[in-house]
């Protein structure tokens, strides 16, 4: 067929298609690059600035409150006046939040750049999302965004090396710069795209906009301050239980308020239908099994007493498991149903989270690890790693479009991501709770298999909700 490419599966792309994969994945893999580029440069901005680590951390924070609170706003925008419209804004506000980060001179320019670059990142992932999967009919989306995935998996195992090469050779501003040449050539390949909505006539909901973003604002800000090692006292701290109440007032202010716009920014009825709250409920679940990835460095150092510099490479087959599997995940959305799918996520991340269990109570001491043993490891990590491809890349977002109407498909997708975010922040709260109560008391090991128990629990209950919702769905 003129002008299209076809792939031994049978999966037809037109040179627009491709376009739209080329351009929306290219502001993905942005947006997702600079969540943990910045992560090898905070000891040097901490040096340079002369702050404490206390405030250091606060470039990666802001960036992820900014981000969460601004997401459901700029997808309702986006939803009313244009998705690629917003996109394109969203990418010059990134690039202008590089530039105003990459110039700071202080620990407070910094944060602005930082919120700025949020701000515009906030613009980009459900709108992208919401436009691959509307340019690709139903039976074909599953693999046009398994490719989102894959991008977001390639991109979390890029950004720390591509962060250690810019600091080694040039200095840290130019994690930030970089980012200003890319951003022109994504506007530049979006400004040809056709929008294909018509702009809303009823005024926007400026009022629900404000309470949407400081209600999400207050629960990551309190969720963010919670010190699991302490139990529920962590949970009664001060900057903990005051923002969160603040969050649940919030809440029912922004209940009263959507119920009577005309056009709510989170509508209600997203939350009245039972499937796609039981989506919603699966998301917050997959983002507290997503997160615990940032313990294996730390369990491959304990456990085969590995030096901290080698083990963090144990971790690469994991990365690059989930970056195979999202696009086989959405090949097998696309022939076997998006519920499925997950299943068979949370499946393989259960049964990588007890691999890891199991080898806590096998090895002992360093001389008991043999290569039998780091075989296995890897093994579970490849477990993990495909669960995370499988449930992460493109089953949630399927199920999302198509529980949701044409015209409200970024704020439905916003508020998933959102949601899940919540669980990005619960899940290393808990786990890293469980190991923190181990090391004080001086048995980080146990810690470990505890933790690797509940996240194995986790994934079980994600199994059997997931397949509630099969049922709910056939």
């Amino acid at each position: 067929m003129a002008g299209e490419k076809l792939s031994k599966e049978g999966f037809a792309l037109t040179g627009y298609q491709i376009r739209i994969l080329v351009t929306y994945l290219l502001g993905v893999f942005l947006g997702a690059l600079d969540q943990s580029i910045l992560g090898p440069a905070l000891t040097t901005i901490e040096r340079d600035f002369n702050i404490s680590p206390k405030w250091g951390v606060w470039t990666v924070t802001v960036y992820t409150l900014v981000y969460a609170a601004s997401m459901p706003i700029t997808a309702k925008i986006a939803d009313r006046y244009g998705r690629r419209k917003v996109f394109m804004a969203g990418i010059g506000l990134f690039a202008l939040g590089s530039l105003f980060s990459g110039m700071a001179t202080s620990l407070y320019p910094l944060l602005l750049g930082r919120a700025i670059q949020a701000l515009g990142g906030g613009g980009i992932l459900p709108v992208a999302v919401a436009e691959i999967g509307l340019a690709f009919p139903k039976e074909k989306r599953g693999r046009a965004l398994g490719f989102y995935g894959a991008t977001w998996g390639i991109a979390s195992i890029v950004a720390p090396i591509l962060g250690g090469v810019v600091i080694q050779y040039l200095s840290w501003p130019w994690l930030f710069w970089i980012n200003i040449p890319a951003g022109l050539l994504v506007i530049g390949l979006a400004t040809g795209l056709i929008e294909d909505m018509e702009p809303q006539v009823k005024p926007m909901d400026w009022t629900g906009a404000f309470i949407v973003g400081a209600t999400i604002f207050c629960f990551m800000l309190g969720l963010t301050h919670i010190q699991g090692q302490r139990g529920w006292e962590g949970v009664f701290m001060p900057n903990v239980y005051l923002f969160l109440l603040a969050g649940l007032v919030l809440t029912r202010l922004l209940i009263q308020f959507e119920k009577r716009a005309d056009d709510p920014v989170v509508n209600p009825k997203f939350f009245r239908n039972p499937r796609l709250l039981l989506i919603y409920i699966i998301a917050a679940i997959s983002g507290m099994i997503m997160l615990s990835i940032i313990f294996l460095p730390a369990y491959v150092e304990y456990v085969l007493h590995y030096p901290p510099g080698k083990a963090s490479y144990m971790v690469v087959p994991l990365a690059l498991a989930s970056v195979v599997t999202s696009p086989l995940g959405g090949a097998i959305v696309d022939r076997f149903g998006a519920p499925r799918t997950m299943v068979l996520g949370f499946g393989c991340s259960m049964i990588g989270s007890l691999i890891l269990a199991a080898l806590v109570k096998l090895i002992g001491s360093p001389v008991d690890v043999s290569f039998i043993h780091v075989i296995v490891v890897t093994v579970g990590f490849i477990f993990f790693g495909s669960g995370l491809g499988l449930i992460v890349g493109s089953p949630l977002n399927v199920m999302v479009i198509g529980e949701v109407e044409r015209e409200e498909v970024s704020s439905g997708l916003a508020v998933m991501t959102v949601i899940r975010s919540f669980g990005n922040t619960l899940g290393p709260v808990i786990l890293g709770g469980l190991l923190a109560a181990a090391t004080a008391l001086e048995r980080p090991r146990d810690g470990f298999f505890d933790m690797f128990i509940v996240g194995a629990l986790i994934a079980l209950m994600g199994l059997l909700l997931t397949l509630r919702l099969k049922r709910k769905m056939i």
